[in-house]
Parts: C-alpha cells; sequence; structure tokens
C-alpha cells in the first residue's frame, strides 16, 4: 500500500509539473479573467500570436499585425558585438504586444473569420494595449536603451567583434539558453534567450532561475 501511495503521488507530481508548462496557466491567456488584461470575446487562448495559416515569420505561424516603429535600442561604450537597428526575430514578436503601441486583438486572423475585421472585441477595462500602469514590468515601451541588449550578436572569441568574456556556443545554445538568426549573426541574443512565452513557473516567465545570478552567468564569465 505505501508503494502504491508513492507511486500515485509521483504520478500527481508529474502531471501538476506538466500541466504547468501550459500557456492556459500564464499570464499570456487573455481570455482567463484572472488577468489584467483579458477579452470574454473569444475562447481561444492560442489566437493572440499564432495561426495555422498565413502568419508572418517573426515567431513560427504568428499571427499579428504589427508595424513597428523606432526603437532606441541598448548601446554602450563597453559594447563590443554588433546590434541590430531595430529588435528582429522573437524579440520583434514579443515587443508586438510588449512595446504598447499595438493592440492585443491586432490580428491577421480572427478566430474563424479568415481575415483581420480588427477592432469589434472588448476589453476588461477598455485596457487592449500593454501600459505601464497595469503591468509596468510588462510594459517595455519603444525605449529599451536601459533594458539588456537584445538582437545582438553573440561572438565569442578573440577576433574584432568578438568578445572572450563569455561561454562558448554549443549548438546555439548557450548552456540551456536559446540564440536566435539574425542580421548581425547565426546567434543572437533575443528576448527568447532569456524567456520562454509558454511558461512561467517562474517569474516573469524565466527560462531557468537565477539565484545566485545563475542565468547571468550561463552567458557572462565573470
Amino acid at each position: 500500500m505505501k508503494k502504491l501511495i508513492i507511486l500515485i503521488a509521483a504520478i500527481l507530481l508529474t502531471f501538476s509539473a506538466a500541466y504547468a508548462d501550459n500557456v492556459s496557466n500564464t499570464d499570456h491567456n487573455l481570455v482567463d479573467t484572472a488577468n489584467p488584461y483579458d477579452t470574454s470575446s473569444t475562447d481561444e487562448v492560442c489566437v493572440f500570436c499564432h495561426t495555422p495559416h498565413g502568419g508572418t515569420t517573426d515567431a513560427p505561424l504568428w499571427n499579428r499585425n504589427y508595424t513597428p516603429g523606432a526603437f532606441t535600442m541598448y548601446d554602450s561604450p563597453t559594447l563590443d558585438m554588433a546590434i541590430a537597428g531595430t529588435p528582429e526575430s522573437v524579440s520583434a514578436a514579443c515587443l508586438s504586444c510588449h512595446d504598447g503601441t499595438t493592440a492585443f486583438d491586432s490580428l491577421i486572423n480572427e478566430p474563424g473569420a479568415g481575415s483581420d475585421t480588427i477592432g469589434t472585441w472588448t476589453w476588461a477595462g477598455g485596457n487592449n494595449k500593454m501600459d505601464g500602469t497595469i503591468s509596468p514590468v510588462a510594459y517595455l515601451g519603444t525605449d529599451l536603451s536601459n533594458d539588456h541588449p537584445i538582437s545582438i550578436a553573440y561572438n565569442v572569441g578573440s577576433g574584432a567583434g568578438q568578445d572572450p568574456d563569455f561561454n562558448a556556443i554549443v549548438n546555439n545554445y548557450v548552456g540551456s539558453l536559446p540564440l536566435y538568426p539574425g542580421s548581425q549573426s547565426a546567434n543572437q541574443v533575443e528576448c527568447g534567450s532569456c524567456h520562454n512565452p509558454h511558461e512561467d513557473i517562474l517569474v516573469n516567465f524565466l527560462r531557468i532561475s537565477n539565484a545566485a545570478s545563475a542565468m547571468c552567468v550561463s552567458c557572462h564569465i565573470k
């Protein structure tokens, strides 16, 4: 009996962990009334980011109408790796909500519609855009000069444009953190390098715990 109880407990723990790794249980579920940005106009969770047909390539089958404005990118006199002039790759996808300029329901394909008839959905409190009042941590705006650099080449080594103070790349990863192709390098640091949009088991959707600066030292040799 004791072995059976232990087995059942292990199964439940495994199920709980699997269930937690699910965007439906995160703040990226915009049909969850626990979210300060929520709508009852649809019950589809994935549609705010993805579509099975006709999406863009910022992220897989990306479903957002987005015309990026001018961004102020990170800069520093110590910066020796090339950085793009505007966010690229999955970072551009993230910023299609997090820069606060585009409505959450500005979709290429609405549920069942097959066309972009935008602007008819209702939102709790009328909050259909990211802003710094409700979610100051999540709202980045277009000034990224005080944020960790994104769309920046991760070039390690001793040559020009390379830096010896970073850990090596192995199969497009640094430790367990992924790098992404872009205009500056085949391996760029993007928002998705540190954050996993599909799970928030850790704070702020972090991919790994930053206890004892573990995330920082995944890349930086300190």
